[in-house]
């Protein structure tokens, strides 16, 4: 799914049904500089996806179509179409790479880093590989809830006994930072870049 259909998407769903919004109160919800809110915005005023009304202290306010509630439930179903094939392809990857750290490297408790949705994924896949789940860390969640962890600080991970750090995060402005991090702290399995295939000459 591209990334305009997604923000579109967004922004059709920060709208309520029957609720005129402003350009600053979309802004505020999808968390983005006004400038570039108001980009996304004239882009579907002129698809026909929303109407725009004056109203007073030289405020704009818009409201979704009915074009646009249709194109909501279409860009919806094309979403959730597009997350099961992505949520599928993801469990069959950490799949096979957890079976083969247990089956070939013995490892049998590990510990994530990134309370992100790859964490989640994964950690469905951990019981059907015989690995234990010994806890969650990550900087930017901590005290959060992830996989069925309070999310911990990184430091916590000298506490703990594991066999592996499993790299679980999307982010990439500082991943190489942090992997460099964690290999002072255990072995890293980074989920989101599986290893190439051995060669078989080998």
């Amino acid at each position: 799914m591209r990334s305009s259909s997604l923000r579109e998407l967004d922004i059709l769903h920060a709208i309520d049904d029957g609720e005129m919004v402003t350009k600053r109160d979309l802004a505020h919800r999808l968390g983005i500089a006004g400038r570039l809110a108001d980009r996304y915005i004239k882009q579907l005023v002129a698809k026909g996806l929303l109407k725009v009304k004056t109203a007073p202290a030289r405020r704009m306010l818009y409201w979704l179509t009915p074009k646009g509630f249709a194109e909501k439930a279409r860009l919806s179903y094309e979403f959730l179409t597009y997350t099961y094939k992505m949520y599928n392809q993801c469990h069959r990857l950490a799949s096979n790479m957890l079976r083969r750290l247990a089956e070939k490297e013995a490892v049998r408790r590990v510990v994530f880093y990134g309370a992100e949705p790859p964490a989640e994924v994964v950690a469905v896949s951990l019981p059907e590989n015989g690995i234990e789940l010994v806890a969650v860390a990550d900087e930017e969640h901590k005290g959060e809830k992830c996989a069925g962890c309070t999310v911990l600080p990184i430091d916590a991970l000298d506490e703990l006994d594991f066999d592996r750090i499993i790299f679980t995060k999307f982010s990439k402005r500082d991943d190489v930072i942090l992997r460099k991090l964690l290999q002072t702290k255990g072995e890293v399995v980074n989920i989101m870049e599986p290893e190439p295939p051995a060669n078989e000459d080998e």
